[in-house]
């Protein structure tokens, strides 16, 4: 076991860190106050980012991309988030989408969709990924036909009419392209082959973008509701097979949660060094309050949390990586980070007492951006019953 990042990782490491430090975090405030949602998008701030090459981290060179291990796309997912979670998870939805595409994709499709966000650097070309539907949450993937998606896709000629909505979709209105995940068979549950997907470009006839949530926190990212209304996708949009829509969603889910346990790392880190700058300066009783036992306990158990959290996503980075199926720890990893994101922004703003109850300090900031994380890819107490459930199968294989 090797917990040294190499010297190119390291360098990469430092390149985003800067970035960060720079164009991000001067930022940040600024464009979370704004009243309108679709103000908080910092698209310049994601424009520079994309230069640096972090938007085409999962697009292989032959398409112009710089691919990337999934331990050094989680480094990148936690030092964005240190500056931002929102603009972490914006371009997180653009790298999982290009991972989606490079596995299911056919010649055609990676030629020119791959090549779009490798490519279109001046305008950042993202990607939405439309899973989530109003009435579905944690049920998208249920073997119910009866449940799950309501989304339709019905073949007619050589075009598929999809219609239904989709909910909460992470950069609706401002994707250049969304995969679309619509039932083909109303017989079947989706692990049964009733689901499939679909790119579906943001021109396409009968696609409109409804309403864009206006949230607590995570506002620098865009969530929004998809209308889809007798849209015309044509049938070589079809991504993999038609009723391979379950395959594509566990692949989603086992690059999300991970990244989920990254992005929330990055809150903690950037909360703990907010408490532990003002702990230093801050004196009572004529001694710097990191002297004092209860504040040097709370910065101790905020330390912990963060180094079981990274240790988490690394570890399943490590798997994916070394293409060994881990999906427990992918699951553990989206629950200790997104909880450790909580617990570690929320005594941030205890140790800074009202000044961390006011917007003069980010620590209030982290606690709304890291809430958002308990809820967002599947609840943490759905994600308890499939860790459990995980266990429970894998000892049944031994």
């Amino acid at each position: 076991m090797d917990f040294n990042l190499s010297k190119e990782q390291m360098q990469l490491k430092e390149m985003v860190s800067k970035f960060v430090d720079k164009e991000l975090i001067p930022f940040t405030a600024e464009y979370d106050r704004k009243q309108n949602p679709k103000d908080c998008i910092p698209l310049p701030i994601i424009k520079e980012a994309m230069k640096l090459g972090i938007g085409s981290a999962a697009v292989p060179e032959a398409y112009n991309g710089n691919e990337l291990s999934n331990l050094e796309i989680l480094t990148i997912m936690e030092e964005l988030a240190r500056g931002d979670a929102g603009v972490a998870y914006t371009i997180l939805s653009m790298i999982t989408g290009a991972k989606i595409l490079k596995k299911f994709g056919t010649d055609e499709q990676k030629d020119k969709w791959l090549r779009r966000i490798a490519d279109d650097k001046e305008d950042p070309f993202l990607i939405g990924l439309a899973i989530s539907e109003p009435q579905s949450g944690c049920d998208n993937m249920s073997g119910n036909p009866n449940a799950g998606l309501l989304t339709t896709a019905e073949l007619k000629g050589d075009n598929y009419v999809i219609n239904g909505s989709k909910s909460f979709i992470t950069n609706a209105g401002i994707a250049g392209i969304y995969i679309v995940w619509a039932r083909t068979d109303k017989t079947k549950g989706a692990p049964q082959g009733g689901l499939s997907a679909f790119l579906v470009p943001a021109d396409t006839q009968g696609l409109k973008v409804g309403k864009i949530e206006d949230k607590m926190g995570l506002r620098l990212a865009q969530q929004g509701e998809l209308i889809l209304d007798n849209c015309i996708v044509p049938k070589e949009n079809l991504l993999g097979k038609e009723g391979m829509g379950f395959p594509v969603i566990m692949t989603f889910v086992e690059n999300r949660l991970p990244a989920v346990g990254a992005i929330s790392t990055g809150i903690a880190q950037a909360a703990f060094n907010v408490a532990y700058k003002y702990s230093k300066q801050r004196v009572q009783g004529g001694t710097q309050i990191i002297n004092l036992q209860a504040i040097a306990h709370k910065l101790s158990n905020m330390l912990l949390m963060i180094e079981s959290s990274r240790l988490l996503y690394q570890k399943a980075a490590f798997y994916q990586d070394s293409g060994i199926p881990s999906m427990i720890n992918c699951q553990m990893s989206k629950v200790q980070g997104s909880e450790t994101a909580i617990m570690v922004a929320n005594e941030s703003i205890q140790i800074l007492g009202c000044y961390g109850y006011s917007r003069e300090y980010l620590a209030e900031k982290f606690l709304r951006d890291a809430r958002a994380f308990t809820i967002c890819e599947n609840g943490n107490e759905f994600m308890r019953n499939r860790i459990i459930a995980t266990y429970q199968k894998m000892e049944e294989q031994k």
